[in-house]
C-alpha cells in the first residue's frame, strides 16, 4: 500500500510543474502546449502567435508522471494508453480561469499531450477590433445587419473563425433578439445569448441541435462548425425560413467554400439562395513595433507578388528584440476577403459554373482578395511579405 505521504508529495511535484508550465504558457502569450514524446525524451513546444517554439525538455519518466496527472484532470482513463482520447479540466492561473482542452494521442514513442489555452475572461473582440479597411467593413456589416440568409466565415484551423463569430454576436446582441449557439466547445461565454455545448459522444450533434433549436423561435443562431450535409441543409432551411444564421466551413478561400458545400452534396439552390455572403480570413504575424526597420525582401517574394524593389511600396520587417523573443513579430492580425452574393453569383451557381469562373467574375466585380489585403497590410508596415507568403 502507497504511503500517503508519498502521494501526497508526488501530487505536489506535479501540481507544481503544471503551475509553471501554466504560468510560462501565458507570460508567453501561448494558445497551445504541445508535450511530443521521443526516444529519450519529451519535447515542450508553445505556439505563440500561430508558431510553434520549443521550450523545454522533459524526461520520459516526467513525461508519464505529467501525463497521467493531465488525465486525472481531465477524467479520463489512466490504463487506455493504445487509443486516442479527449477531455477537458479547469486550472487556475494566477492571472486567469483557464480552461484547458486536453487531446491524448498515442504514437510510437508514447502519448503525446496537445492543450489548447483557453481564457474564460478573455474581452470578446468588437467588429472595428478586426481591423478591417473602411470598404470591407461597410459590406461586413450590411451582410450581419440583414434578418435572415446565412453568412459563412471560411479558412483553416486556426485563422480565428471562432473570434469573428464572437464579434459578430456581440454586434447583434441586444434585449430584442433571442440569439442561440451551438458550439464544440463554447470557447467564451456571453452574457445574454443561450450558449450549447454539443456531445457528439453522447448523440447530441449539430444536425441534432439544429433541429431542436428551430424549436426555441430563435431570431439568430450561431453554429460553431458545419461539418457534414445534413447540419448544412437545416442551417441553410433555417435561414430561408427567417433566422439569420452565422457558421463556419473549412475552406481555402471564399469561392472554394461554394466547391466545398457541392462536396457535401448540398443543393446548389440552397447554396445560391441560402447564403448572403462568405467571408475569408487568415491570421498573419504582426511586426514588433519594437525593432522595426526597412529592409528590401528577397527577389522570390517580389516576384511571387509581381512587385519590384522600392515601386511604391515600403517594405519593413522585424529585426529581432527581446521584446518579440528575437522573431521581429509579436501579435497578429487579420487578412479579410468579404464576398457579398448578387443575382449574378446566383445563377451562376445555379447553373453549374466551376470554380474558376466563379473567381473570375468576383475579381472583376471588384472582390478584395486575401491577397490585396494582405498587400495592402504590407504596405502599410504591419506585416511582412514573408509572412504572407506563409499565411496566405
Amino acid at each position: 500500500m502507497a504511503d500517503p505521504g508519498q502521494k501526497g508529495a508526488k501530487k505536489e511535484v506535479e501540481e507544481d510543474f503544471l503551475k509553471v508550465l501554466f504560468e510560462n504558457a501565458i507570460q508567453d502569450r501561448a494558445s497551445d502546449i504541445h508535450i511530443e514524446p521521443h526516444a529519450n525524451a519529451a519535447q515542450i513546444r508553445f505556439r505563440i502567435d500561430g508558431i510553434l517554439r520549443e521550450k523545454a525538455t522533459m524526461s520520459m519518466d516526467d513525461h508519464e508522471m505529467i501525463l497521467n496527472r493531465m488525465k486525472v484532470l481531465a477524467s479520463l482513463d489512466i490504463m487506455s494508453h493504445p487509443i486516442p482520447q479527449d477531455g477537458h479540466f479547469e486550472w487556475p492561473s494566477s492571472e486567469r480561469m483557464l480552461d484547458v482542452r486536453v487531446s491524448i494521442f498515442p504514437t510510437v514513442t508514447g502519448e503525446a499531450v496537445a492543450l489548447r489555452l483557453l481564457n474564460r475572461a478573455e474581452k470578446l473582440l468588437e467588429i472595428k477590433g478586426l481591423e478591417m479597411d473602411t470598404a470591407t467593413a461597410v459590406t461586413f456589416r450590411k451582410l450581419i445587419s440583414r434578418i435572415y440568409g446565412m453568412v459563412l466565415v471560411t479558412g483553416p484551423s486556426g485563422s480565428g473563425k471562432t473570434t469573428t463569430l464572437y464579434a459578430i454576436l456581440k454586434e447583434l446582441q441586444n434585449k430584442e433578439r433571442n440569439i442561440m449557439t451551438l458550439e464544440d466547445p463554447v470557447e467564451l461565454r456571453m452574457e445574454g445569448i443561450r450558449q450549447s455545448q454539443i456531445m457528439p459522444d453522447k448523440g447530441y450533434t449539430f444536425a441534432v441541435g439544429m433541429r431542436a433549436i428551430l424549436r426555441q423561435d430563435p431570431d439568430a443562431i450561431m453554429i460553431g462548425e458545419i461539418r457534414d450535409p445534413d447540419t448544412a441543409e437545416y442551417a441553410m432551411r433555417a435561414s430561408l425560413a427567417g433566422r439569420i444564421v452565422f457558421s463556419t466551413v473549412h475552406a481555402n478561400s471564399s469561392v472554394g467554400t461554394v466547391a466545398r458545400l457541392l462536396d457535401m452534396h448540398v443543393e446548389r439552390s440552397l447554396i445560391a439562395y441560402a447564403i448572403n455572403g462568405i467571408i475569408s480570413k487568415r491570421l498573419v504575424r504582426r511586426i514588433c513595433r519594437a525593432c522595426v526597420e526597412q529592409y528590401v525582401p528577397e527577389q522570390q517574394y517580389l516576384e511571387y507578388f509581381g512587385l519590384e524593389a522600392g515601386a511604391n511600396f515600403t517594405f519593413t520587417k522585424g529585426k529581432g528584440c527581446d521584446i518579440c523573443a528575437g522573431t521581429g513579430y509579436i501579435g497578429r492580425l487579420g487578412i479579410f476577403e468579404v464576398l457579398a452574393f448578387d443575382d449574378n453569383i446566383r445563377h451562376l451557381i445555379t447553373d453549374g459554373a466551376s470554380t474558376a469562373m466563379l473567381q473570375e467574375y468576383v475579381e472583376k466585380a471588384g472582390l478584395k482578395t486575401l491577397k490585396q489585403d494582405a498587400l495592402e497590410k504590407v504596405n502599410a508596415g504591419l506585416t511582412t511579405l514573408e509572412e504572407v507568403v506563409r499565411a496566405v
